[in-house]
């Protein structure tokens, strides 16, 4: 979903605030103004260190009055979170200030220190925290964000996969801690057309459903405003027996369905239409196919609305919908009646008459599954738009400026086989969505040399843990959520897995981590879970004083299989202040900080250290941000980065430094 709020204000004809940005703590990448922001205050004023003036100060015209919170939530008296003159806000402590505009407007702003401090979330190896109902996201699978105000404060929502009956909610108001509220639709909610299939399953498959759940599976959904207020849920049906047709063949069934509600509450949603059938044979002739499942929705600047959808098979595609009603833009589905599967079979064999046409860069189109974006073995597509971006080398010369890209997330492989987060960027929401090298996003299989994409997350484990860390390893990470807040955060949701808490198969849970845009407007994900750490730009300075002699855990990600709990596992490196990357006393490479907390990282030597030789690449780009570091369950500095250079495929990079701060 993903620049949802402010994008979508535009369209929609929301009323925005008359704020006027000039220079705060987040690159300002919506598609629209601003309600909010974040800005810290230096809390440790006494180091030695100055906090940059952009990162402690906003600037917001048109201001009648405002209210300031603490961190718990209760009144404060003005002045305390932060000070007012001259149209510039001035952070003084953490908490939250509402102001009131000229127009009746609110503008949130909140207030974070500069070296995070202890966000309360941290692991203890109970089993209650990968159950479901837990609020560190436990069980919940496939999340999609959405954010709306609540008594003046923002709030955050997750739905999610709910296995039978719906789609389940969880609810935050600091993206931290998390409560369950329920599913979305009431328990007798029923669709007729997908009812029905219940008559032609097989009888030797109606014992092979999952134990304790129904046929039918309400799956991955994407929640988003609705025009004309409430929300638009998506969803997919999915049944989980085979289906004989008429042709005495057995096949799976899916649809993407659209539900509606005026609020976010649990059991409120009502049933709107169909957007997608798909009808997939069972054995060897569904492999070539297109999947009706794992919706997700993205606007562009001017008010148009599209649809990522699919799994496996053909892989991934983009429909363009009508942002009025939330339905197709095409009368396929005129008077709301599903296909017969006959259709649906004679539009996939249309579709897959073009299949191979994908990797000559060619466009696929077809008029009921729209544009193919990305082929192969992958499923849960997202796109998230950024728009103003500017795009820069590290010697500071402006490549491209003003740009809106788009970014396509994709899960390849088997969710709980080798899933990996992969992707590209775009110019256009139905692409071509390429590698930073130029090449399609494609996955023949875990591993194979003729994948392409960016790599931005996947499997991978902190060699070192301090005492009492129970942090769980990232363990096939995937079927994430893109989303940017009305403050202007970027965060990345996802599943990850873990062996930790019990030895009957890997638990599962979701996790959100935030993500920023290098200097060449790539994706970056923090390899820490968000801590409520401001995005800003550390200097060369201030990372050395606070790193014990320069050390980091450094961990490259690669194109492997990283099958089950296999992992890439970190190495300790140390970068001087020269300029040097040593390994064991060995220099591998050099290391360049340049602009607002960009780093460059080149290496000369990948075959010094064993177990990262495989995935090390000779350059990436990145930046070096303030976290919660999971690791060591203290504040420190994280660098993440995504190499460049090579044509098919980038990865990403990711160091913790051994950190020497002392805040709570």
């Amino acid at each position: 979903m993903k620049k949802l709020q402010g994008a979508l204000a535009l369209v929609l004809g929301s009323v925005l605030a008359l704020a006027v940005c000039a220079g705060c703590g987040e690159e300002k990448t919506e598609g629209a103004q601003r309600t909010g922001a974040r800005i810290c205050y230096d809390n440790l004023p006494d180091d030695g260190i100055s906090i940059a003036t952009e990162d402690t100060t906003y600037t917001l015209k048109n201001v009648v009055s405002r209210k300031e919170y603490g961190l718990d939530g209760n009144s404060v008296a003005e002045g305390t979170v932060v000070s007012y003159e001259n149209d510039v806000i001035t952070a003084k402590s953490a908490g939250t200030v509402e102001f009131t505009l000229k127009d009746d407007s609110a503008f949130h702003l909140e207030v974070v220190p500069a070296y995070t401090t202890d966000p309360g979330n941290q692991f203890t190896g109970n089993i209650s925290e990968v159950s479901q109902g837990g609020s560190t996201l436990g069980g919940t699978h496939d999340p999609s964000l959405i954010e709306t105000i609540e008594d003046g404060k923002p709030a955050y929502y997750i739905f999610s996969t709910g296995w039978d009956q719906g789609n389940e909610i969880h609810r935050s108001t600091d993206l931290i801690h998390w409560q369950y509220t329920g599913k979305a639709t009431a328990s007798t909610v029923a669709i007729p057309q997908i009812e029905a299939w219940e008559e032609e399953v097989n009888r030797e498959t109606r014992e092979g459903g999952y134990p304790g759940q129904t046929s039918i599976q309400w799956w991955a959904p994407d929640i988003v405003p609705a025009a004309n207020g409430g929300y638009w849920l998506y969803t997919c049906c999915v049944s989980n027996l085979l289906h004989q047709q008429s042709d005495g063949k057995s096949y799976s069934k899916a649809c993407i369905v659209l539900f509606k509600s005026s609020s976010l509450e649990a059991g409120t949603f009502r049933y709107q239409g169909v957007l997608m059938q798909s009808c997939i044979p069972d054995g060897t002739e569904g492999a070539i196919d297109v999947n009706s499942i794992d919706p997700q929705i993205i606007y562009s600047p001017d008010g148009k609305m599209y649809m990522a959808y699919g799994s496996f098979g053909t892989g991934n595609w983009m429909l363009e919908l009508d942002p009025q009603t939330g339905l197709r833009k095409d009368d396929i589905y005129k008077n709301n009646v599903f296909l017969d599967w006959s259709q649906v079979r004679q539009y996939r064999l249309e579709a897959t008459m073009k299949y191979t046409n994908y990797r000559q860069g060619e466009e696929v189109t077809h008029e009921y599954y729209g544009t193919m974006i990305s082929q192969g073995a992958m499923e849960a597509p997202v796109i998230a738009r950024h728009d103003n971006v500017t795009v820069s080398d590290e010697t500071g010369k402006v490549l491209e400026e003003g740009k809106t890209f788009y970014y396509s997330m994709h899960s390849y492989n088997g969710l709980d086989v080798a899933y990996q987060m992969w992707g590209g960027r775009s110019e256009n929401p139905m692409g071509r969505y390429t590698s930073t090298g130029g090449t399609g996003i494609y996955n023949d299989r875990q591993g194979a040399a003729t994948n392409s994409g960016n790599k931005y997350m996947g499997s991978f484990t902190w060699s070192y843990k301090a005492e009492g860390v129970f942090e769980p390893n990232i363990v096939l990470p995937g079927h994430n959520d893109l989303f940017t807040t009305s403050k202007g955060l970027n965060v990345a949701a996802y599943i990850t897995r873990t062996a930790s808490y019990t030895s009957d198969g890997l638990a599962f849970m979701s996790q959100i981590h935030q993500y920023y845009l290098n200097s060449f407007g790539d994706i970056c994900i923090n390899p820490n879970r968000y801590g409520k750490e401001i995005d800003r730009a550390v200097t060369q300075e201030e990372l050395f004083k606070y790193t014990d002699g320069g050390k980091f855990q450094m961990i490259a990600l690669e194109n492997g299989s990283h099958a089950g709990q296999t992992a890439s596992t970190s190495v300790d490196v140390v970068l001087s202040e020269d300029g040097k990357i040593s390994y064991e006393g060995k220099q591998i490479g050099t290391w360049l900080m340049y602009g607002k907390g960009y780093i460059k990282l080149s290496f000369t030597d990948l075959k010094s250290i064993p177990s990262v030789t495989t995935g090390l690449q000779e350059t990436y780009y990145g930046v070096v941000r303030p976290a919660w570091l999971n690791d060591q369950n203290k504040s420190g500095f994280t660098v993440t980065c995504l190499s460049r250079g090579m044509t098919d495929r980038s990865v990403a990079l990711f160091m913790n430094n051994y950190s020497t701060l002392d805040v709570k």
